[in-house]
């Protein structure tokens, strides 16, 4: 029987649980619960052969856990202050992928076109995310879609804040997701070598 991934919404206070222990276990970063039960925020798993392999939510609200992860202290009001009213975001927040699955080219796609629909469908105009991950950061700026507006060093980690919106959404994810496969696929011929050589 062939699995077919899909994209569920959680409510539910176990689903909610077990979502904050597998981004736990892949990031190292604890979600508070209040922010994981606050209604005006959306959890999303993916949910691939019975279990969950990613997820992400969709935050709203004047405070922003974009800033309040990846900035000092010191520098969120100026954060806050340059973004504007907060009201016109939506935060990208607790985006994960199970390590098992993150070469699987199949479900990165349907994971990152998941969020893309998402957004389209339940976001504010603008869009916030952020990371600690340097190789994460680069993926995101290879598309012009998405503004880096803040690099800062936050509990021993470099951490980078990014701002788009939700009309280029989709392409921006397109041309992240054919990045990262070009990517992969450059380095599989390289561990691979010349077929040629090889048969010298």
């Amino acid at each position: 029987m062939i699995s077919i991934p899909f994209l569920k919404r959680l409510e539910n206070k176990i689903q909610l649980k077990e979502y904050c222990a597998m981004y736990l276990r892949c990031s190292g970063l604890p979600i508070p619960e209040r922010y994981l039960q606050n209604p005006n925020n959306r959890v999303y798993a993916i949910q691939y052969n019975n279990e969950m392999i990613g997820g992400f939510i969709l935050g709203k609200g004047q405070s922003l856990r974009t800033l309040e992860v990846f900035a000092r202290p010191e520098d969120r009001l100026r954060l806050y202050e340059s973004l504007g009213e907060t009201s016109e975001f939506t935060e990208i927040t607790c985006f994960w992928i199970a390590p098992k699955y993150r070469k699987h080219t199949s479900l990165n796609t349907f994971t990152w076109l998941s969020l893309a629909y998402t957004l389209r469908r339940f976001s504010n105009p603008k869009i916030l995310f952020g990371t600690c991950s340097a190789s994460l950061a680069r993926l995101y700026g290879v598309t012009p879609k998405s503004q880096l507006i803040h690099k800062d060093f936050v509990n021993g980690k470099r951490t980078f804040i990014f701002q788009s919106e939700r009309k280029v959404s989709v392409k921006g994810f397109l041309e992240i997701l054919r990045f990262k496969f070009n990517r992969t696929a450059k380095i599989h011929r390289k561990r691979q070598g010349n077929p040629l050589r090889r048969a010298v």
